[in-house]
């Protein structure tokens, strides 16, 4: 890990769709796309599983929000100081409103009788006078500063004017933008990697939904093949209910021919086509043939898996049940051996039960089990086969090597002798 970098090595992701979706990116695309789709899916992947399994990570909007407490805590410690500083001068001003009345007080009596000095004739007016003079003077004096104080008053709790409250105000609402800002940023960065988990979902569900019909088609393009070419009739049934129920287990029914089963007589064998990321078990599958039995009215089944890796036990074929097999699509002839066998084993079964003869059930499953050994030994003697014809190649490419050589060694040879 080197800063925003992730470099993974020798990684190994075992699924089963995932490397299905990979191997196709690779097959029409090239090895640069299918890397380059590995390299955009892996974010993807993991912002989706952190925000299913975790929730989404409010860290960055935690420490976004605690940021903006501590500058407006600051700010505001800011603006406090300022108005405690404020307060300080309208005390100051209140103390020299005070000052001045005492003054304007103090000085009334000196004035009183500056006033009255040679003025004896008329003393009571003279006196009169003098103090609305002196009254005037001081309520004006009281006025000015009174005025002086109430304009320090207002610039210090006015929003309009230059002071402690209006620059907290500006300060917070800066803060508050700024803030919003870089919330809705990152609220945006937290959408988006919504919306690509939920694309990233549900192209990979359609992808899987995709992947999962094209098997089912391709499986039962094979059925339908084997089976008519058996003489028996096939029907697509994928996307039907079962008679008297809403499950549709089973993709498609072989109904066998009246001329193995005789006319009146009506024998099923349903069809499933199967694509697992995990191999199911021999239980597993027994239990969805026997289910696909009761709801398609059919006596045996037969289950199509993409490769041998899906089969139980790793062979092209296994039984899992008296009349029930999974086979490897891969192998169509095998295909086609393990339906006939099967068609003539359900028919034999059905028919003669229904006929009330006779059974002897030991020799009938003696005789399928050589059956189905010998099938297994065409099977082994289709790998030896195939080895057999790489080895071939493998000699025919050494022995054009060594001519190419030996006729090389003659010329320079002969070269020697004529030079």
């Amino acid at each position: 890990m080197t800063g925003e970098i992730l470099v993974i090595h020798d990684l190994t992701v075992t699924h089963g769709e995932a490397a299905s979706f990979v191997r196709s990116q690779l097959t029409d695309h090239g090895p640069e796309a299918a890397a380059d789709l590995v390299r955009r899916a892996l974010p993807v992947g993991l912002v989706a599983l952190s925000m299913g399994t975790a929730g989404i990570d409010t860290g960055s909007l935690t420490r976004t929000l605690d940021t903006f407490a501590d500058r407006v805590d600051a700010k505001s410690e800011a603006a406090l100081a300022s108005l405690d500083q404020t307060l300080t001068r309208l005390k100051a001003g209140e103390e020299t409103v005070a000052r001045t009345a005492s003054l304007v007080l103090e000085n009334l009596p000196a004035q009183v009788e500056a006033a009255l000095s040679g003025q004896a004739g008329n003393v009571r007016a003279t006196v009169v006078e003098a103090a609305r003079a002196v009254q005037a003077a001081g309520m004006q004096e009281l006025t000015t500063a009174l005025a002086r104080h109430s304009d320090s008053v207002r610039d210090a709790l006015s929003l309009d004017r230059e002071g402690p409250v209006r620059m907290l105000r500006q300060d917070l609402l800066e803060e508050l933008n700024g803030t919003r800002r870089e919330l809705g940023e990152q609220l945006a960065l937290v959408r988006s990697l919504v919306e690509a988990a939920q694309v990233a979902k549900t192209a990979g569900a359609k992808s899987s939904r995709a992947i999962g019909a094209a098997n089912e088609d391709e499986a039962m393009a094979l059925c339908q093949e084997v089976v008519t070419a058996a003489g028996d009739m096939f029907e697509p049934t994928g996307g039907q209910p079962g008679v008297g129920t809403t499950r549709r287990t089973g993709d498609g029914v072989a109904t066998l021919s009246p001329s193995i089963t005789g006319h009146g007589r009506r024998v099923r064998i349903v069809l499933e086509a199967k694509l697992r990321s995990r191999s199911l078990s021999a239980k597993a599958y027994r239990d969805e043939v026997a289910t696909g039995c009761r709801v398609r009215d059919a006596a045996g089944g037969l289950v199509l898996v993409p490769t041998r890796a899906e089969v139980p036990g790793g062979g092209v074929f296994a039984r899992v049940d008296s009349c029930a097999y999974v086979v490897a699509a891969e192998d169509p002839e095998t295909v086609s051996l393990i339906y006939l066998l099967l068609r003539e084993q359900v028919a034999m079964l059905t028919v003669r039960q229904d006929d009330d003869a006779e059974i002897d059930l030991a020799q009938i499953e003696a005789r399928l089990s050589i059956a189905l050994a010998g099938i297994a030994e065409l099977d082994e003697v289709g790998r030896l086969a195939v080895q057999a014809q790489k080895a071939l190649e493998k000699l025919i490419a050494v022995g054009r090597q060594t001519q190419q050589k030996v006729r090389d060694t003659l010329t320079e040879g002969i070269t020697l002798l004529h030079p």
